[in-house]
């Protein structure tokens, strides 16, 4: 009897450790965070004073001087080519099995990227993650136009959580009409806009931690 799908297991492995690996264990020699006040592991801008996550944008100048960004986006790429493109091999009946089932996997990273809990709940912005995972599950032309296209609005975006809403929104039309497909364009756009969802239900900002010069990242 013809077997009508099969599980590509070490695809699926790499796929489930590039997604599922929380970004703050890549702190150097530490498994676990260092528990700091949430103020002290916030972003602070020297030049304005702002102490309201709510009213700071995203520093890109920054953020790309920043490792981690690097790896996380690379990270989220693969993991989201490994599970979305070479994990599974269905067809016919088995299709919506296997497609809830990725769609699960990639929800499930997502919240791990997006959840720390610091003395109480906060959210992350995971913005070169959202980036890399958007490029490896959909059209990887379509991905990558988005996120320029909200790299060079930023400066008018005024918050991490604007700034994902915004290239979750853009995400929608360049999937769809640079043939990623409506469904899978739909889905890669609510998983974005997840985060912003659960902040403001939360009431909780999302913000964007950053290394003090004499702290490890």
């Amino acid at each position: 009897m013809e077997v009508s799908f099969e599980i590509h297991w070490p695809y699926l492995a790499l796929a489930l450790a590039m997604l599922w690996f929380p970004r703050q264990w890549m702190r150097l020699g530490k498994w676990r965070p260092k528990r700091r006040k949430e103020r002290e592991t916030m972003e602070k801008f020297a030049t304005d004073g702002a102490v309201d996550p709510e009213d700071k944008s995203v520093r890109l100048a920054r953020e790309l001087k920043s490792p981690r960004n690097y790896l996380d986006f690379f990270r989220a790429l693969v993991g989201g080519v490994s599970l979305w493109e070479f994990s599974f091999t269905f067809g016919g009946e088995d299709r919506a099995i296997f497609f809830g089932l990725k769609i699960g996997i990639t929800l499930i990273a997502v919240l791990i990227q997006l959840i720390r809990w610091r003395e109480r709940i906060t959210f992350f912005a995971p913005i070169f993650f959202f980036a890399g995972l958007s490029i490896g599950m959909g059209n990887y032309f379509s991905g990558a136009m988005a996120f320029l296209l909200m790299c060079a609005i930023n400066p008018v975006i005024p918050t991490p959580r604007l700034f994902i809403s915004a290239f979750a929104l853009l995400l929608l039309p360049f999937n769809v009409f640079l043939g990623a497909g409506l469904q899978l364009a739909v889905i890669n756009s609510l998983l974005v806009l997840l985060g912003p969802l659960l902040s403001l239900l939360a009431k909780r900002p999302m913000v964007i931690f950053t290394r003090k010069r004499n702290l490890m990242w």
